[in-house]
């Protein structure tokens, strides 16, 4: 018992802290698939972009290779379905300066207009592709200017991605070359998609056919996607986008309408 006594107490057993679980970083978004987001910019393009906001890769092209395809059938389907040499003449003699031109110096228009009609059916994917880049360069140097922060890439990605109205335009147009006579259309408003073309370049003049063809509810509905992907994509009020492209557009419209009222 006396050993028990003088037995000196042992001390309670450290338990060393089990040291702390790694953070689990948070699984982000996949990207939604090029139809998902087609579809997606069709009922809510704001959520849509933002959404694809930051995910990057060449998904963007898939809109853009689908304009150049259905560019150059549409180009296709015109130029065999039409007489172009007759088609350019009609063009020609409506234009305002026929009156001063001779046969011969009609003919060589007819023949130099026939081989550029068929040379840009097939180099279609070039102007559209410069076009498109010109487009994106000068709404990010636009954006930039109003002090707000994007790239170059990620604006070339709204641009690409914008392009729905045009596909669905182009389509549009494939089916109406088929249905009605090309010999009948106007070129430049293939889709009576404008006032313009409803209403007729005899009862609006030429600058009011200008100014009314160049409202199209498909320009206006390229325009609004493009302000919502800007404002995703830069983090920017949705006004003040708007501001950008509509602005932008405006000056364009005003210029034709005035070369129209001059020419």
């Amino acid at each position: 018992m006396s050993d028990e006594m003088n037995e000196t107490p042992r001390e309670p057993e450290t338990v060393e802290p089990a040291a702390p679980a790694a953070p689990v970083e948070p699984v982000g978004e996949p990207a939604p698939s090029s139809i998902a987001v087609m579809l997606g910019l069709l009922t809510s393009p704001a959520e849509t972009f933002r959404k694809i906001d930051g995910k990057g890769g060449w998904a963007c092209l898939a809109p853009f290779i689908i304009l150049i395809v259905f560019g150059m059938v549409s180009g296709m389907v015109f130029t065999h379905r039409v007489n172009m040499e007759e088609f350019i003449r009609q063009q020609m003699l409506k234009g305002p300066h026929a009156s001063e031109m001779s046969e011969a110096q009609i003919d060589q228009g007819v023949q130099m207009g026939t081989k550029f009609a068929k040379m840009a059916t097939y180099a279609g994917f070039v102007m559209i592709t410069i076009k498109y880049l010109l487009v994106a360069v000068v709404l990010w140097l636009v954006v930039l200017a109003f002090g707000d922060t994007i790239t170059f890439p990620d604006t070339f990605r709204v641009v690409c991605w914008s392009q729905l109205p045009n596909i669905l335009f182009t389509i549009l147009a494939i089916v109406v070359l088929f249905v009605r006579d090309p010999m009948t259309l106007d070129p430049k408003n293939l889709v009576m998609s404008n006032l313009g073309a409803i209403l007729g370049e005899e009862r609006l003049g030429k600058a009011g056919y200008a100014f009314f063809s160049d409202l199209d509810v498909f320009t206006l509905w390229l325009l609004w996607l493009y302000t919502r992907g800007l404002a995703a994509f830069a983090k920017a009020k949705v006004g003040k986008m708007a501001a950008v492209t509509f602005g932008l557009f405006a000056i364009l419209v005003l210029g034709h309408t005035a070369f129209a009222a001059i020419f």
